[in-house]
């Protein structure tokens, strides 16, 4: 008896001990931070034709203050765009002029603390035509259906009547068993 005492005695010293080492490691490191500070911006749509506006939405962390976007999709003239905060947000607007070339442009947020990031825009033109999807790869029906759907479909008749004649040989072993 006496040595089943002492066994709980020591789970309950060892316990405190360990409460007592969480608790002073908690005091000396410190809490974690309730949220990182977060700078970014989006540009939506962020792809689209000359002479159109965009919206572009950011954030400078947990500051409200207004900040810059500054990109030559926004013309040379008013390269920059002020955002103003809204919303827990920096909201603004950028007209792309009817002339600017196709191409991406780097839009670049600058924040009141110095805080800074890029996102890209995609200006493309009305007259400019898509470009041919991407070649993924050789699919039986790579060569556009030429010579190979016959046995695609005659493969696929002859499983499904595989099945079939396995389902009618199953149901009858059943009711043999039966």
């Amino acid at each position: 008896m006496r040595t089943a005492l002492s066994r709980r005695a020591w789970s309950r010293v060892a316990a405190v001990g360990a409460a007592l080492l969480a608790g002073s490691a908690t005091l000396l490191i410190g809490p974690a931070p309730a949220h990182a500070e977060t700078v970014f911006i989006e540009v939506n749509p962020s792809t689209i034709l000359a002479g159109f506006s965009v919206s572009l939405r950011a954030s400078c962390g947990s500051t409200v203050n207004p900040a810059k976007a500054t990109s030559s999709a926004f013309g040379s003239a008013a390269g920059s765009v002020i955002l103003t905060p809204e919303n827990g947000f920096l909201i603004g607007t950028g007209t792309i002029p009817a002339n600017t070339a196709p191409h991406g442009y780097p839009v670049k947020l600058t924040c009141a603390t110095g805080g800074t990031a890029t996102t890209t825009l995609w200006v493309i033109s009305a007259t400019s035509k898509p470009t041919k999807g991407p070649n993924t790869g050789g699919g039986y029906f790579a060569d556009h259906g030429k010579g190979g759907g016959t046995a695609m479909l005659a493969g696929g008749l002859a499983a499904v009547g595989a099945g079939g004649v396995l389902a009618v040989w199953a149901a009858r072993r059943r009711r043999a068993v039966e």
